[in-house]
C-alpha cells in the first residue's frame, strides 16, 4: 500500500486529498519531490486551475524552480492555450 502524496494528489486532481494533507501538515505546500518538483509544479502541468488557486493561497513558494530549472509558471506557460488561466493565477 502506497502513501498518498502532496505531489500524487496535486498531478491528479484530488483537491479533497490535498487539502487534508496540507492542512494536517502545513509545510507540505512547498514539499519537494524526486524531481525537486513542489505540487504547484504538478498542479501546473496538470492544469487544474482549483488546485493551482488552493495551493497559492496556501502560500505555495511561485517562483521554485525543479530540478531542471522550471518554476511553475514556467510550466504553465509552457502549455500555452490550454492552461492560460494556471499562468495567471501564479503569477499574481
Amino acid at each position: 500500500m502506497s502513501i498518498p502524496s502532496v505531489h500524487s494528489a496535486a498531478q491528479t486532481h484530488q483537491i479533497g486529498l490535498l487539502r487534508t494533507l496540507v492542512s494536517e501538515n502545513p509545510s507540505l505546500v512547498n514539499a519537494i519531490d524526486a524531481d525537486e518538483r513542489t505540487p504547484l509544479h504538478w498542479g501546473a502541468s496538470s492544469g487544474d486551475l482549483d488546485i493551482v488557486r488552493y495551493l497559492v493561497d496556501q502560500k505555495a513558494e511561485v517562483d521554485k524552480v525543479d530540478g531542471s530549472g522550471w518554476s511553475a509558471l514556467h510550466i504553465a506557460g509552457n502549455f500555452g492555450p490550454l492552461y492560460p488561466e494556471s499562468a495567471l493565477i501564479i503569477a499574481q
